[in-house]
């Protein structure tokens, strides 16, 4: 596992336990995006078009990827509706991201998630991961994952994350927005519900306690949203009340991300418990005046 700027993710992962993740961000330099913008939403009809140029206003794939990284990518892949009714991270998106990590260098790219392999099937996911040469992974195996400490949880003291994760040189967070019948919404930080294995207990427990505990856990290189279509009303698998939005958010924050996206809801980003929570963690940052937000038609 490649030192990034002097960092692993194993050496964040052991600084977050130790300085709790607010401090372990700010100890280890990641408190800002490292780029002249803390997020960028390119516009346009295209959910490829749009998703390239959202990377290249952040500084291009090759800023993210180096030669002979491994790169694991985590889409919202659930669901056999097609990508127009809004249920899964569109199959273009995907197949983008795989072969501009490659083109930047990457040794492998890894698409994977603790979901079925046959929905992945069915709505194109798979076939938009082979098609661009990287390996689709739908984790089903408890020995697929490992436990590592959760900092400043309160639920999640310990959480069984994905290897592949755990040894990524790069991880690439993207979710799609959506309604949620539980959690309220399905953006970055809920679909980290993919990487973990026990997702049943944070139902049992606190969903939104739980999901910003998982996000203090896990290290962010990029996060590209699909907004191309939304998901307004009944999450996650619909069908429901689908929102053209034409456009792909990124940036680095999954608190920022998450909060910007709330606009497409008509509601302030405090009102999400795990978006406030994840905040009040020291996980990102929730309010947008703060931000550095570049919008632009692609």
């Amino acid at each position: 596992m490649r030192e990034r700027d002097g960092l692993s993710r194993r050496t964040f992962l052991k600084a977050t336990a130790t300085l709790g993740t607010g401090a372990a961000l700010a100890h280890l330099g990641l408190g800002c995006s490292g780029s002249a913008h803390d997020i960028v939403v390119a516009k346009g009809t295209s959910p490829e078009r749009n998703c390239l140029a959202a990377v290249e206003a952040l500084g291009g794939f090759s800023r993210f990827v180096q030669a002979g990284d491994v790169v694991v990518v985590k889409p919202n892949p659930v669901g056999n509706r097609p990508p127009e009714e809004a249920i899964h991270t569109h199959p273009a998106m995907v197949a983008a991201v795989v072969r501009g990590c490659l083109q930047a260098g990457a040794g492998e790219v890894r698409v994977i998630s603790h979901d079925g392999r046959r929905g992945m099937v069915v709505n194109g996911t798979a076939a938009a991961v082979d098609e661009a040469g990287g390996t689709l992974k739908a984790l089903s195996n408890h020995d697929e994952f490992r436990d590592v400490v959760v900092p400043r949880g309160k639920i999640l003291r310990t959480e069984g994350i994905a290897v592949d994760l755990l040894e990524a040189d790069v991880f690439i967070n993207m979710p799609i927005v959506k309604h949620h019948a539980g959690a309220e919404v399905t953006l970055a930080m809920k679909n980290l519900m993919g990487i973990n294995w026990d997702r049943i207990r944070f139902h049992q427990t606190d969903l939104q306690q739980c999901i910003a505990e998982l996000a203090g856990a896990v290290r962010h290189d990029l996060i590209i949203m699909d907004a191309n279509h939304i998901l307004l009303t009944n999450g996650p698998v619909g069908p429901g009340e689908v929102l053209k939005g034409n456009q792909v958010i990124a940036g680095v924050d999954p608190v920022a991300v998450d909060a910007f996206a709330m606009r497409f809801f008509e509601r302030p980003p405090e009102s999400i418990g795990h978006i406030r929570i994840a905040h009040e963690l020291g996980i990102g940052e929730i309010d947008l005046a703060k931000l550095r937000i570049h919008e632009f038609q692609a």
